[in-house]
């Protein structure tokens, strides 16, 4: 026997113990289909010839079962199996809190209590066994305690076997409604996310009601579905229930198995065979038999709409109070289905998170002392995914902490296979260019400002709107509340691991770098190829950056190239920043360089569409000669330029600029080239000596001019004299102090029809 503290997953509704040929061919056999008919797993033991040993996979059956069902029969006391199996029944009942059901067929229930005629004589001969005496003792206990608990009388309180067979499993079924055995099965926290959506499932509703459950692979919408339909599907009010796993068998069958599966389940076996007719004698035959019928079906990991359409749209017409819950990782297939209602499954929160991991890693929902801390590392890198929680929970289980800390470190570097396998079923249904957009975004975007990326993928002609919606509908990324990307952890890890599988060995033939090792052996040893297309360099990891124009060369395909470091490092190049000519865009270039004091070289970058200097203390000279160039970002509080005249290129291309006038030595008569830029802000700290500035006059294209206290150019005498009115088309002035205002606006040409605002501030 099985000891009272062991843990019992439960794998069965219903166990059900007989005795003899009779009630097998008779009651059992109605009453199985009518149970099969209501998606009541049962277990029946289909031995004829039982030895007096009950067998361990049957004590297993017992114990994994929610209701055990005896059936008292004539002849049932005769068999010691039988008793054996009574017996280990009721002990389940009062150890595990395990229901049994007690039918009394052609039986008097006081025979059974008592052990009186055919119980009573049966019992008699086993006494005459020596053997038995023990056993003999506990099969009368275990007798009596049946026979006092409630059950069915039959034909006592019955008129004949198909009233008492409709009415055992219906209480089978108000019984089976009351169990919530989720934690049991490892299902951590499911109750909850059952909560948020079943107030539509027992709405009562006239129409066919759709249902979709959303999100990226491994997330538990399979699981939340199979708890749905486990715990609806055994109501009375469904005439037929069906839970089919489309994708997987779509892929071994086709459709059109699929459907006569589907039907075959709904008709209790009698189903259609679909293959090899027109649809006009399907319509037919289906509308006929299915119209009227309220049933649950469940289309579990659907992938295109018209799998859907196939299967459970026209001309299959369930009845009214129907309801169809269909899963995908697609939102797009749901919406085109047109699905009611669609629930997004999210993570799992960090306490049931760690939970699901201690149930598979440690068998118990606390981890074993001196394992808390790293069980805790682990499930951080699962962020919350119920499949990746429980495959590495189930990896990690009966390991030392030796094994657990290689593995955890071995995880981090290359990721699960198992669970790789599963994410990547959603990146194998992107196009080509939907891809590219993907692996970008895992490698170099991920929590940047949506635009921003839009942007970054037109460039290279990856239509980024599109993509990025394709890739939010896919559940590959969501936008958070401030407009950023943002990708789950092992949805990047999977990206990074499709990329490192282009080329295991060489990582110059590979299409993206950020690893600083490999960017490093790229580098040093001119590993460089036709394959790379873009690079992310955080060189505070890189001693002694080796980045030469020889090696660039190799990568012509190169289209985008990030160095960034977060803190002050001494660079191999003497604080210049490095740059080159591919004959492909670079899209952005610059950012977090600390102490870059020159952007300037004999070659230059003449695709250049973005040079950003965020975070970067010290540059002084800019020489760009790029026109593509949209947004040179030059502002910083501290920030000292003499701008190249190569700025002069730039013409009309800039888009949206601004330039910060703060400490400038020398402001080039080629800024008045940038015929586009709308922002112009001096600094109050400018200081007293302007004649360097130059200010001879400001261009049309300007909207927005913030300027120094004004008197300090008007009414400066050194001060080169400022032409205020060139600007007839900005909208907005920003003076700092009152007294200027005056002198302003006798400035103002008449025509600056286009100012709507005029700001005096006093602190500036």
């Amino acid at each position: 026997m099985a000891s009272s503290s062991y843990h019992v997953t439960e794998k069965h509704d219903v166990f059900i113990s007989f005795r003899g040929p009779d009630v097998r061919k008779g009651l059992l056999s109605h009453l199985k289909k009518e149970l099969r008919r209501r998606q009541i797993d049962t277990y029946v033991d289909k031995k004829l010839d039982r030895g007096d040993e009950i067998s361990p996979s049957l004590l297993r059956a017992i114990e994994g079962s929610k209701i055990l069902l005896v059936i008292f029969s004539k002849h049932y006391a005769s068999s010691k199996w039988c008793l054996e199996e009574l017996t280990k029944m009721i002990e389940c009942m009062e150890t595990n809190k395990q229901i049994v059901l007690p039918v009394f067929f052609n039986v008097d229930p006081s025979h059974v209590r008592h052990q009186r005629v055919d119980y009573g004589d049966a019992l008699s001969k086993h006494e005459k066994h020596k053997e038995n005496m023990l056993k003999v003792q506990s099969w009368r206990s275990a007798l009596r305690k049946a026979a006092d608990l409630t059950g069915f009388h039959y034909p006592e309180n019955f008129e004949d076997e198909s009233d008492l067979i409709d009415e055992i499993v219906k209480d089978i079924l108000q019984k089976l409604n009351k169990f919530h055995p989720y934690e049991s099965n490892g299902l951590v926290g499911i109750d909850k996310k059952i909560e948020q959506i079943q107030s539509s499932l027992i709405s009562d509703t006239s129409e066919v009601f759709f249902l979709g459950i959303w999100g990226m692979g491994g997330i538990g919408k399979t699981t939340i579905a199979q708890a749905i339909y486990d715990k609806y599907s055994h109501r009375e009010e469904y005439d037929g229930c069906c839970f089919l796993n489309v994708r997987e068998e779509f892929e071994q069958h086709g459709l059109s198995l699929l459907r006569q599966k589907l039907l075959c389940d709904l008709f209790e076996g009698e189903g259609f065979n679909t293959s090899g007719i027109s649809k006009a004698r399907f319509v037919s035959s289906a509308g006929r038999r299915i119209g009227g019928r309220k049933v649950l079906v469940v289309l579990d990991d659907v992938n295109t709409p018209e799998q859907i359409k196939y299967l459970v749209g026209e001309p299959i017409c369930f009845g009214r109070g129907s309801k169809v819950i269909i899963t995908s990782r697609d939102k797009d297939v749901l919406t085109c289905a047109g699905v009611q209602q669609i629930h997004e499954v999210k993570e799992m929160c960090p306490k049931d998170s760690l939970k699901l991991f201690n149930l598979h890693a440690f068998k118990e929902s606390q981890p074993k002392m001196g394992y808390e801390n790293i069980s805790e590392e682990v499930v951080k890198i699962a962020q919350g995914n119920p499949l990746a929680l429980t495959v590495l929970g189930s990896d990690f289980h009966s390991r030392s902490i030796d094994t657990w800390e290689c593995a955890l470190r071995k995880i981090k570097k290359y990721p699960n296979a198992k669970i790789q396998s599963v994410l990547r079923f959603s990146y194998d249904g992107l196009d080509q260019v939907e891809k590219k957009a993907f692996l970008d975004i895992a490698f170099f975007f991920k929590d940047d400002d949506k635009d921003y990326v839009i942007r970054q993928l037109d460039s290279w002609g990856f239509y980024g709107a599109c993509g990025i919606e394709v890739l939010q509908r896919k559940a590959l990324i969501t936008i958070s509340s401030d407009n950023r990307i943002q990708m789950h952890e092992l949805i990047r890890k999977m990206g990074c691991e499709i990329v490192r599988q282009e080329s295991i060995e060489n990582p110059g033939r590979r299409s993206r770098l950020t690893d600083s090792e490999d960017i490093h052996d790229v580098l040093r040893y001119n590993l460089g190829t036709n394959n790379v297309e873009a690079m992310q360099i955080d060189v505070s990891q890189i001693t002694n950056l080796p980045l030469k124009v020889d090696t660039l060369i190799k990568m012509p395909r190169l289209r985008f190239l990030k160095i960034y470091h977060p803190v002050n490092a001494e660079l191999s190049m003497s604080n210049r920043a490095p740059v080159w000519s591919p004959e492909k865009d670079v899209a952005k270039l610059l950012s977090g360089y600390k102490e870059i004091m020159s952007v300037a070289s004999e070659i230059h970058i003449k695709f250049l569409h973005y040079l950003l200097f965020d975070g970067c203390s010290g540059p002084k000279e800019i020489s760009v000669t790029s026109k593509k160039i949209r947004q040179p970002n030059i502002t910083h509080p501290k920030m000292e330029i003499i701008m190249n005249s190569s700025i002069g290129h730039l013409n009309s291309t800039l888009e949206c600029s601004s330039v910060d006038v703060q400490q400038f030595k020398n402001l080039p008569n080629e800024l008045l080239c940038l015929r586009s830029l709308y922002y112009l802000k001096f600094s109050n700290s400018i200081g007293q000596d302007t004649r360097k500035l130059k200010l001879h006059i400001l261009f049309d294209g300007l909207r927005y001019y913030q300027l120094i206290p004004f008197s300090k150019l008007i009414n400066n005498p050194v001060a080169t004299p400022l032409n205020v009115s060139a600007l007839s088309w900005c909208r907005e002035f920003i003076v700092a102090e009152k007294e200027s205002l005056a002198d302003m606006l006798k400035a103002l040409p008449l025509e600056t029809k286009c100012t709507t605002n005029l700001f005096v501030s006093e602190h500036f």
